[in-house]
């Protein structure tokens, strides 16, 4: 946690695949994420259906053509959406205490192959999510496993942007 906590920012391209009951296939979209150090996180898709999430602090812009142009709420306007985001914002902040107000933590491995499980402490975050594994390296996060209640789940495979020479 305290290496990811020394990463003030990062950017990342994105392979997610989600499944869900009411599926016929899963779902791959692609894109790109961006983190600064504490509160803000941008995941912008790009394909199949371009979209824009964007968390500053405790507000969230979402804009998506498919869903009807942008709309702006909190994350405390509804405790599902406030147990996920923290789940990601709290792993990238290396901010261990956020993550113990919504999840019991257990993290295994070590600083060159590290997991993290989150389990959610709520009944209401329990009703949405089973379970969020994040898997890295140092201070980087490679996957993020996302298992709903519903039993839909979410591959996100993460590959940070290098400048290069």
């Amino acid at each position: 946690m305290q290496s990811l906590a020394q990463t003030r920012s990062a950017s990342a391209d994105f392979t997610e695949r989600q499944t869900s009951p009411v599926l016929s296939a899963p779902l791959i979209s692609t894109g790109t994420l961006t983190y600064t150090a504490p509160f803000y996180l941008r995941k912008t898709t790009a394909s199949p259906t371009p979209e824009d999430f964007v968390l500053d602090h405790d507000k969230i812009t979402l804009t998506s053509s498919q869903a009807g142009g942008t709309r702006v709420f909190t994350v405390n306007q509804d405790p599902r959406i406030a147990g996920l985001v923290e789940g990601i914002r709290g792993t990238l902040a290396g901010d261990l205490p956020a993550l113990e107000t919504f999840f019991n933590v257990s993290l295994s491995g070590n600083v060159t192959n590290w997991q993290l499980q989150l389990l959610p402490k709520t009944p209401a975050l329990a009703r949405f999510l089973r379970s969020i594994t994040i898997n890295g390296h140092q201070n980087d996060i490679d996957i993020i496993d996302t298992a709903g209640a519903d039993g839909g789940d979410s591959r996100m495979s993460i590959r940070p942007i290098t400048d290069a020479p």
